[in-house]
């Protein structure tokens, strides 16, 4: 069994460009027809930059039944109500600070985290090795038992991975294995096999998959689920395989209780 930690689901009309990229026609039905059939039972369904911090697509998007379970990240401001977007199935809040974007959050980070312990989410970061040192230095001072998510693997340099495993060595930290955004060999990936075999072997607590879809801002081809799937099977024993897709997800989104 499967759990997707990160995906996007967007309207199915053809809307504008609101930020750094056109939203794809695709939505969670499309999501879950191609998912299901692979295994995939859970997923979590993050929260685009184009929709900024309007939550409203992501909540209506929660409540849709059907073959894959499902959770949220959401990015919020100071008027987003955490009680509600918990009960819509929300567990975390998103942070964005990557240069290709133009902007960075990151210094929203020690308010964020205080408002998001007390409901009891973790935070998602969407960014890259030149935070790092800042975020090693920020770690010491969030919240206890406050965990950050880094997305696509901080977009660490596979070649060059130690920075990345000195944020996980806090215990703080975790790395969602989306490898999309890190691979330049897009289908086989065998340019990460050795960095998630390490990553396994010395955090496998601390390591989700997700597959990224629809896959905006790639360049083609499109990537497929099946061969990162392929990568993770080949790279983790199967006991770190199973914690990757279904325990640690299970613990860190709360799946099965609101």
């Amino acid at each position: 069994m499967i759990t997707d930690c990160h995906i996007h689901s967007f309207a199915k009309t053809e809307a504008p460009q609101t930020g750094a990229y056109v939203p794809p026609a695709r939505d969670i039905h499309d999501y879950m027809d191609e998912a299901a059939p692979l295994g995939v039972r859970r997923a979590v369904v993050v929260q685009a930059s184009v929709d900024g911090t309007d939550n409203s697509r992501l909540v209506e998007v929660l409540g849709n039944a059907g073959p894959v379970a499902l959770r949220g990240v959401a990015m919020i401001d100071a008027d987003a109500d955490l009680q509600a977007l918990h009960a819509a199935g929300i567990r975390a809040t998103r942070i964005q600070d990557r240069a290709r974007l133009g902007a960075s959050a990151l210094d929203q980070l020690p308010e964020l985290a205080k408002r998001v312990a007390e409901i009891g989410w973790h935070i998602e970061l969407n960014t890259e090795p030149r935070s790092f040192d800042r975020l090693a230095d920020m770690v010491v001072d969030l919240p206890e038992g406050l965990r950050l998510v880094l997305d696509h693997m901080g977009h660490a340099d596979p070649a060059a991975p130690a920075p990345l495993f000195r944020l996980l060595e806090t215990g703080r930290v975790w790395a969602k294995l989306s490898p999309t955004r890190v691979s330049t060999d897009i289908g086989h990936y065998g340019d990460l096999s050795a960095l998630v075999e390490r990553l396994g072997s010395a955090f496998p607590d601390q390591i989700i998959w997700g597959s990224d879809w629809p896959h905006v801002m790639t360049p083609e081809p499109v990537p497929e689920i099946p061969p990162m799937l392929e990568l993770c099977r080949r790279a983790l024993s199967q006991d770190n395989f199973t914690r990757c897709m279904w325990g640690n997800p299970e613990r860190l989104y709360g799946f099965g209780c609101f």
